[in-house]
C-alpha cells in the first residue's frame, strides 16, 4: 500500500487553490459603439476573456465617438484614464498632438514581446494610423464609402439592374431618369457629405485635401479642398438638387432609412451600413464610388472611416502587457474575419480577408468585398493615404453647414468651399496657440 505524504498533498492543493485565486488583470476599454454593433463587439471581448485566465477586458460604452474621445481626454488629464480607448478616425491628429498621452501600438507590442504583423495590414489603413513605420493605433473598425442601388427601382426606370453607374456623369443621368419615371422616389442621396463628397472624393481623384501630404507631414497644413474639380463636383450636386434628382436628408446616417424603405434609387454610404441594408430585405446591389472619367488616373483609392484602438500612457506594466495581448488577439485572422462578417466593417489585414474569402462568404455577400477593392485599387499616394488634421471634426461641421447653405442657394459651390477653407485654416492655426 502506497503511503501518501499529506504535507506534499496539502502543498499541492494549496498551490492549485492559490493559482486559481490569483486576480486577473483588469483592462478598461472605452468605446463609442451602440446597438447591434456594440453587441458584436461584446461577443469578441467575451471570447477573449474566455480564451485565457490572466486578463479580463471590460468594454464600456461612453457615448458617441466624439463623446468617447472627449471623456478619454478629460480622464487622462485627471489621471483616471482607461487603459484602451476607441477614437474615431478624425480624432487621430488630436490624439497624436497630445504629447506623451499614448503609447504607440508598435512600441507596446515590441516592449512586451507580443506578435503583431503590421506588414499584413492593408496599406491604406496602415498609412492612416502610422507615423513612418510606427503603427500608432490599432485599426479596430475601418470602413469605406460605397454606392448602394435599388435593383427594383432601376428596373422600373428602364435601367439595367445589373449595371450600376461607374462615373458621376452616369450617376447623374441615372438619377434623373429614376426621378422622371417615379416622382415619389429620389434619384440619389448621400450620407456623411464631408467624408464622402469631399474627403473621399478628393482621395478617389488623387487631388489634395490639404498641403503637406494632407497634414501627414505637418501640424499646420493649409486646406486645399477648393480646387476647380472639387468646386465643379459641388456645383453638379447643387444642380441635381435644384432639378429634383438629388435629395438631402442630413449630415450623418439619415439617408439610410430613405434607401432601406425604398424611397431612393441610389445612395452613398459606409460599408458599415451593409448589414442594415441587407436586413431591410431590399433588392440591392453594391458598387464602387463613381468618378469623373476626365480626371487623369482616376479612380485612385478611397480613405477609411471608422475608428482605431489607442493605449493610454501612465497605465501599469501589467495592463500594458494585457493590452498588447488583447490587440494581438483582435488581429488573428479568424477573430477579425468574425468581426468583419458580423459588423460589416473591413477585415483590415490581408490574412483576415483571405480567411473570409476562402470560407466562401463573399459568394453570398459580394457587397462586402467592394470596399476592400476600393482601398486596394491602387497604392496610396500622398493625396490618398488619409487625413491628419487637428480640428478636423470642427472643420467637418463647417463644411456640412456650407453644403446645406449651398443646397438652399444661400451660397454658390465656390463660396461654400472657399469659406470652409478660410475658416478651417483659422481653426488649424489656432490649434497650436
Amino acid at each position: 500500500m502506497k503511503i501518501i505524504n499529506l504535507v506534499t498533498l496539502s502543498s499541492a492543493i494549496g498551490l492549485i487553490y492559490s493559482t486559481e485565486a490569483l486576480p486577473k488583470t483588469e483592462v478598461q476599454f472605452w468605446h463609442g459603439f451602440s446597438g447591434i454593433t456594440a453587441e458584436y463587439l461584446n461577443a469578441i471581448v467575451n471570447d477573449f476573456n474566455s480564451s485565457q485566465k490572466e486578463y479580463h477586458v471590460n468594454a464600456v460604452r461612453k457615448g458617441t465617438y466624439q463623446e468617447t474621445m472627449m471623456a478619454g481626454i478629460a480622464a487622462y488629464r485627471a489621471k483616471k484614464q482607461p487603459d484602451l480607448i476607441q477614437v474615431y478616425e478624425v480624432g487621430t491628429a488630436t490624439m497624436i498632438a497630445a504629447k506623451g498621452a499614448i503609447i504607440p501600438v508598435s512600441t507596446l507590442m515590441s516592449e512586451n514581446n507580443v506578435t503583431l504583423d503590421t506588414h499584413d495590414i492593408i496599406p491604406a489603413v496602415k498609412g492612416y494610423y502610422s507615423q513612418g513605420d510606427t503603427l500608432i493605433s490599432f485599426p479596430l473598425n475601418s470602413s469605406s464609402p460605397v454606392l448602394y442601388y435599388n435593383k427594383t427601382i432601376f428596373k422600373k426606370a428602364g435601367l439595367d439592374q445589373n449595371t450600376p453607374p461607374k462615373t458621376w456623369n452616369e450617376l447623374f443621368k441615372f438619377a434623373e431618369k429614376i426621378k422622371k419615371t417615379n416622382s415619389a422616389v429620389c434619384g440619389f442621396t448621400t450620407t456623411w457629405p464631408a467624408w464622402i463628397q469631399l474627403e473621399n472624393f478628393s482621395a478617389w481623384h488623387n487631388v489634395p485635401y490639404a498641403s503637406n501630404n494632407n497634414g501627414m507631414e505637418s501640424t499646420k497644413p493649409k486646406l486645399l479642398f477648393n480646387s476647380k474639380l472639387q468646386v465643379k463636383h459641388w456645383e453638379n450636386i447643387q444642380k441635381a438638387n435644384k432639378e429634383g434628382y438629388f435629395t438631402y436628408y442630413g449630415r450623418t446616417t439619415e439617408a439610410e432609412m430613405a434607401f432601406t424603405t425604398q424611397k431612393c434609387g441610389i445612395y452613398l454610404d459606409s460599408t458599415g451600413s451593409y448589414g442594415d441594408v441587407k436586413e431591410a430585405k431590399v433588392n440591392f446591389g453594391v458598387a464602387q464610388l463613381p468618378y469623373y472619367e476626365s480626371v487623369e488616373g482616376a479612380p485612385q483609392n478611397t480613405i477609411i472611416g471608422g475608428a482605431s484602438l489607442w493605449v493610454f500612457n501612465g497605465i501599469s506594466k501589467e495592463k500594458q502587457k494585457a493590452a498588447a495581448i488583447f490587440i494581438s488577439y483582435l488581429s488573428k485572422p479568424e477573430v477579425m474575419a468574425k468581426w468583419h462578417q458580423s459588423s460589416g466593417y473591413l477585415p483590415v489585414t490581408n490574412a483576415s480577408y483571405n480567411f473570409t474569402k476562402q470560407s466562401g462568404f463573399y459568394k453570398e455577400n459580394s457587397g462586402y468585398e467592394v470596399a476592400i477593392s476600393e482601398l486596394n485599387n491602387k497604392s496610396p499616394t500622398n493625396n490618398s493615404k488619409g487625413l491628419r488634421i487637428v480640428g478636423l471634426p470642427n472643420i467637418r461641421n463647417i463644411i456640412e453647414a456650407n453644403f446645406e447653405s449651398m443646397l438652399s442657394d444661400k451660397m454658390t459651390a465656390k463660396v461654400a468651399l472657399d469659406d470652409a477653407v478660410e475658416k478651417g485654416n483659422a481653426i488649424i492655426k489656432k490649434s497650436g496657440e
